[in-house]
């Protein structure tokens, strides 16, 4: 993954009262975002009734119809319906679910979305099963990041844990065939999530998670955001004054001049940067692709073009003018945000987005220099590294950080702080960052993100104005101190049965349906993403198993292919008296394009090269796989060969959680097309 900065800053006019958009038009200054609306557990309990369907927003002179999820709290719920009126919410940018270590999260879903769009490559393709499994535009919901139950219904509790394989239809449209390892219901679907009563504090999310429809459910606006605990579990001021919070969503969308989506989101859309004189504030024009957009992206089921390239399952070469890719914040698009107060304020940022990544950077208006903020956490663990380590890894890749800078400003704590000018976040990462005010006004925005020569690049934008503050307002300012959040729910040597009962969860542990064999003392398992040989068009991920003497295991390998559900591609018992079991994996990104790795259930160690074990010293759930560079072609053939040089990323999983499950690329269209696979945690005895 390579960052490309733009060098268009001296031919850029910003006005701080007075916006232009992408077509060149004044407009009026946005009113600052409105915070997502939460829903907050009471006395350990949140029981809510939730429905996927659509709704028409508006974003600048649009109205598209995008898709939210309608929210109350299930004890005021009308026959599966919500009242109108203060106690629903359905708002596109996103709804925040307030959680505590030891709740229990209820949902009742219920699916009222319309067929699914033409443009889902994957519902109107070449594969029947798929076809018919997708068509009526199933959902389900997936809580990113949490180590909680995949638990599966069965005669004995008919509710679901976070279980991605069961498929809710809306009522009347079950398909007429559906995978054996997929379950097809056009019922509600109950959840019943425990959060242990250890689980770490920070910043999660939730979303839907089918196969196949990925980029276009994200892409529509089915996301929200989920927070365990509080912030002061892991952070503090120095003078032990309240720590303000402001939370931003940050969603795109494509909608052309009629209004309709285009949900199989395409990164050729806009310009990689903006056109001279026109600022792109939440915005950027629709270009015409349909002749060849330079990139020599194939449309769905052509073979790879002669010349190398990329191929991009969701690129479909066609005429975007007149379009527009909405960039926005909580919803809305190119808003203003109040400067901070006091010694500064901390800012809970999830990427939303099915496919985009960000660059985000906070320049002033005046000096056009980036300004500095403190990287307080990363996709959920708080970023306090052990002195003389370094704090986001060698690669800054990995970490989703990039440009860290020396910290200025009062901090008591004993942890050093991390500083930066630039984070980028690869779709589904979050980050708490904690910003200073500043004597003049800023912008918060995305540079151009190049992720390979066989990649994407992510067009630049303006996502928010922030106001400036006092002349004094750089005096104020202070550091958070940062505290390892504490993971104890991982390090919990009692028996499974125990664990589960402690968090008022089912008591029965997930019984093995077929033997699954401990790695052996000392090995490791290589995944390798890239591309199928069957399908060059496709993405996929391949595995082997690898000894002590990094030497592959013999009758182990098998070569990139794109997922199926009915293969498990890794298996593995619990510890003894189903105790948790820790492995490494070597993560592999054989493809001139980077890939972000993400594992239900768990989390993991990444470890750096050249630093002490352990990313900051803490778990993660997301990390971001650099490219090897055009040399590469997403086969394991050139890799062996030398021909493909590209970093590997290790990372350890503490496993403790029993059942099925998947690890994939989080990126939409790499996902839809394949890159997932499908895992196995069973109890030991």
């Amino acid at each position: 993954m390579k960052r490309a900065v733009a060098a268009l800053a001296g031919l850029i006019c910003l006005g701080s009262l007075v916006l232009v958009n992408s077509f060149g038009k004044t407009i009026a200054a946005a009113p600052p975002p409105a915070e997502p609306p939460v829903f907050t557990s009471s006395h350990h309990l949140l029981d809510l009734l939730v429905i996927a369907e659509p709704s028409t927003i508006m974003l600048g002179d649009r109205h598209p119809v995008a898709w939210v999820f309608e929210m109350c709290r299930i004890a005021v719920a009308r026959k599966s319906n919500c009242p109108p009126g203060s106690q629903t919410f359905a708002p596109y940018g996103g709804i925040r679910l307030q959680l505590y270590p030891g709740d229990h999260l209820r949902m009742q879903l219920i699916n009222r979305l319309p067929p699914a769009p033409a443009d889902a490559i994957y519902a109107h393709g070449s594969d029947p099963m798929m076809n018919a499994m997708l068509a009526a535009n199933p959902v389900n919901i997936h809580t990113h990041g949490l180590i909680v139950q995949p638990r599966k219904a069965d005669n004995t509790d008919p509710t679901w844990g976070d279980y991605v394989y069961v498929l809710g239809y809306p009522a009347g449209k079950l398909p007429p065939m559906v995978s054996p390892d997929e379950t097809a219901t056009d019922q509600p679907i109950q959840y019943d999530i425990y959060i242990p009563p250890h689980h770490p504090s920070g910043i999660y999310w939730f979303h839907p998670h089918v196969h196949g429809l990925n980029i276009n459910q994200i892409s529509e606006g089915l996301s929200g955001i989920i927070t365990i605990g509080r912030v002061t579990d892991y952070a503090s001021v120095p003078d032990g004054s309240a720590i303000p919070e402001r939370y931003f969503i940050l969603k795109d969308i494509q909608v052309m001049g009629n209004n309709q989506v285009v949900d199989q989101e395409d990164s050729t859309f806009c310009e990689p940067y903006q056109l001279v004189y026109v600022q792109r504030n939440g915005s950027c024009q629709g270009r015409n692709t349909s002749g060849g957009d330079g990139d020599f992206r194939p449309p769905p089921g052509l073979l790879r073009p002669a010349r190398p390239g990329p191929h991009h399952p969701g690129s479909t070469g066609a005429d975007y003018t007149g379009g527009l890719w909405f960039f926005t914040v909580n919803g809305q698009v190119y808003p203003q945000i109040p400067a901070p107060s006091g010694s500064g304020e901390l800012w809970r940022i999830l990427n939303a987005g099915a496919s985009r990544t960000y660059d985000l950077v906070l320049r002033d208006d005046q000096t056009k220099d980036p300004l500095p903020f403190q990287i307080v956490s990363l996709n959920g663990a708080a970023l306090a590294p052990p002195a003389g380590t370094t704090a986001v890894g060698i690669p800054t890749a990995t970490a989703n950080a990039a440009d860290t800078v020396p910290c200025q400003g009062h901090t008591a704590g004993s942890i050093p702080p991390v500083c930066a000018t630039h984070l980028v976040m690869f779709p589904s990462a979050r980050a708490e960052i904690w910003v200073a005010p500043q004597p003049h006004s800023a912008t918060l925005l995305t540079e151009m993100v190049s992720t390979g020569p066989a990649g994407d690049r992510w067009p630049q934008a303006n996502l928010a104005h922030i106001a400036a503050g006092p002349p004094d307002a750089a005096a104020r300012a202070s550091l958070l101190d940062v505290r390892p959040v504490a993971e104890a729910i991982l390090q919990d040597a009692r028996p499974l049965v125990d664990r589960i009962s402690s968090s008022n969860g089912p008591g029965d542990p997930v019984r093995a349906s077929q033997q699954c064999t401990a790695l052996p003392q000392g090995h490791r398992r290589r995944i390798f993403f890239g591309v199928p040989s069957s399908n060059p068009n496709a993405y996929g991920l391949g595995y082997e198993e690898v000894d002590a003497s990094d030497h592959p295991v013999p009758g182990t390998f098998r070569d990139i292919a794109p997922f199926d559900p009915s293969l498990i591609s890794v298996c593995l018992p619990l510890g003894p008296h189903n105790t948790p079991v820790t492995e490494e994996w070597e993560l592999v990104n054989v493809s001139a394009e980077a890939h972000n790795f993400h594992i239900h259930q768990a989390r993991f160690y990444v470890l750096p090269q050249n630093a002490t074990p352990g990313d900051a010293g803490q778990l993660m759930d997301n990390v971001a796989l650099p490219n090897g560079g055009a040399a590469c072609d997403g086969t394991v053939a050139k890799w062996r060969a030398g021909r493909c040089r590209v970093s590997t990323v290790v990372v350890r999983i503490p496993f403790s959680e029993p059942g099925d499950f998947v690890y994939h690329c989080h990126i939409g269209e790499h996902q839809d097309s394949g890159m997932m696979a499908h895992i196995r945690v069973v109890a030991a005895d």
